[in-house]
């Protein structure tokens, strides 16, 4: 029988994280899939789409109706398992696959009531936990990233740290807004350093590092850029 104590709030957070991380790298499709591809898709989606477009349609979605209706999460969670398989000789997946890791950790923990509180952070892990004043291992990963991203990746990187910056304690920003300073003496392009500086001020001062995604927005820009490409 599941904990009582189960941390939606945090799987949730991861949840957004890995939408992140997937338009950063561009492997998030701005147009829905067929209902075809939902029908005998197999484990993980591997019949009928790719790891990301089941991630992104199947896994992210499933989560997110979980946290709505505070329903119980799988037994057992075996993503990273996967997704070391799927991703074998790809680096640019590292950060997929430590979220991944990091969602496994979080459900796996979800255990009977002999476990202590989940919203008890413990030493060393890896799991994401409301409140906590340690940076996760994933975020030091996303600054180690960040003097070789431009424009728009830039910004999907920085709407990630975002995202834990919802989750965490507030004492971890001074540590984060260094980091940043730290990657923009590291960036070679003068825009880019401009606005990692930037960045790191309004998140040290208890702001944002980047306005929140605009869906609408990005569907708009989809749209005039297809039209570009593809002309009537």
């Amino acid at each position: 029988m599941k904990h009582q104590a189960v941390p939606y709030e945090q799987v949730l957070v991861l949840a957004s994280a890995l939408e992140q991380e997937l338009k950063r790298l561009r492997r998030w499709d701005e147009m829905p899939l067929s209902e075809e591809k939902f029908e005998d898709m197999g484990a993980f989606g591997s019949q009928t789409m790719t790891f990301e477009q089941w991630l992104q349609f199947v896994l992210i979605p499933r989560i997110q109706t979980i946290v709505e209706e505070k329903g119980e999460f799988p037994d057992e969670s075996m993503l990273a398992a996967y997704a070391i398989r799927n991703f074998d000789g790809d680096p640019d997946a590292n950060g997929i696959h430590d979220l991944l890791y990091n969602l496994d950790d979080l459900i796996n923990a979800i255990d009977d009531e002999t476990h202590e509180p989940l919203d008890t952070p413990k030493q060393n892990s890896d799991v994401v936990v409301s409140g906590s004043d340690t940076i996760p291992p994933v975020l030091f990963t996303l600054a180690e990233l960040l003097p070789q991203c431009k424009a728009e990746d830039l910004e999907n990187q920085l709407q990630t740290i975002d995202t834990f910056l919802s989750v965490l304690s507030p004492h971890v920003r001074t540590t984060l807004s260094e980091m940043i300073r730290q990657a923009a003496k590291k960036t070679e392009d003068p825009s880019c350093r401009l606005r990692l500086e930037k960045a790191a001020f309004d998140i040290e001062k208890g702001s944002r590092a980047t306005p929140p995604y605009d869906h609408a927005e990005a569907m708009k820009k989809y749209t005039e850029d297809h039209k570009k490409s593809f002309p009537v």
